[in-house]
C-alpha cells in the first residue's frame, strides 16, 4: 500500500513538472525567447529528462532554461547582439549538443562521471550565455581575451569585469543541484563551466573574429571541452 502511494506521488509530481515546463517553454516562445522549433525541443527534451533521470539532472536544465531566459530577455533593448527572434534550435544543440550525448551514455552506463561530464558541459553552456548576454551591458568597453586591448561591445572574444562575473554566477547556479550528489561536483562543474566560458572567448577571438567558424561552432567546441575537461578531472581528483 505504502509503495503505491509513493509509485502514484512520483506520477503526480512528474505530471506537475511536465506541465510546468510546457507553460514556461510556450511562455519564452510568445516572449519571443525561443522559436518554435525551440519550443519543441524543450518540451520533448523535458519530459525525456523527468522520465528517465534523477531529479537533479531535471533541477541543472530547469535552472539553465530560467537563468538563460532571464538573462537573454533582461534589458534587451538596450543589447547590441539581442536574440530578438527567439534562440533557434542551433543555438540550443550548439550549446546542448554534448550534454544530450552523455545523458544518453548514462542510460547504459549509469555512473557518476558520466553525470559529471554532462553537468560541465550544461555549466559551461550557463556560463558563458550569462557572460555574453549581461556581459554587453557593462559600462566600460570589453578587452580581447588574446591580446587585452580594448573593444566594442558584442565583438568575439572580448571579455569585462562584469561578463566574467556573471558567466561564474551562471556556471555556478547550474551546478547547485549537484551538491545532493558529492559537494566536489558543485564546486569543480562550477570552476570547469567558467573555463570553458573562457574557452568559448579564446575561440571567438582566434577564429570566429576572423569569420574561420561560426558562432554555433563556437559554442560547441566550448561546451564540448567543458564535458572532456570533465572527464579528465573526474578521473584524475574523484574516482
Amino acid at each position: 500500500m505504502i509503495l503505491s502511494d509513493i509509485t502514484i506521488s512520483i506520477k503526480l509530481v512528474n505530471l506537475i513538472l511536465i506541465f510546468f515546463c510546457i507553460f514556461i517553454a510556450v511562455a519564452g516562445y510568445f516572449r519571443k525567447l525561443i522559436d518554435f522549433k525551440s519550443l519543441i525541443f524543450t518540451c520533448f527534451f523535458a519530459i525525456f529528462f523527468i522520465y528517465f533521470f534523477p531529479l537533479y539532472w531535471f533541477a541543472s536544465l530547469l535552472i539553465l532554461y530560467i537563468t538563460t531566459s532571464f538573462a537573454t530577455h533582461y534589458k534587451r533593448e538596450y543589447k547590441i547582439v539581442a536574440h530578438k527572434k527567439g534562440r533557434e534550435l542551433k543555438n540550443l544543440f550548439s550549446n546542448l549538443l554534448p550534454s544530450l550525448l552523455f545523458s544518453f551514455f548514462y542510460l547504459f552506463f549509469p555512473d557518476k562521471i558520466i553525470y559529471f561530464a554532462f553537468l560541465c558541459g550544461i555549466s559551461c553552456a550557463c556560463s558563458d550565455t550569462l557572460a555574453s548576454e549581461i556581459g554587453q551591458l557593462s559600462r566600460k568597453n570589453p578587452r580581447l581575451i588574446t591580446t587585452f586591448e580594448e573593444v566594442k561591445t558584442g565583438t568575439e572574444g572580448g571579455v569585462s569585469y562584469y561578463g566574467l562575473f556573471s558567466g561564474f554566477m551562471g556556471a555556478l547556479l547550474v551546478s547547485i543541484p549537484a551538491i545532493y550528489v558529492n559537494i566536489n561536483l558543485f564546486i569543480l562543474s562550477t570552476l570547469i563551466g567558467f573555463i570553458g566560458c573562457n574557452i568559448d572567448s579564446f575561440v571567438g577571438a582566434k577564429f570566429e573574429l576572423k569569420r574561420k567558424c561560426s558562432n554555433e561552432t563556437t559554442n560547441l567546441i566550448a561546451t564540448l571541452s567543458s564535458t572532456i575537461l570533465g572527464l579528465i578531472i573526474f578521473v584524475l581528483f574523484l574516482s
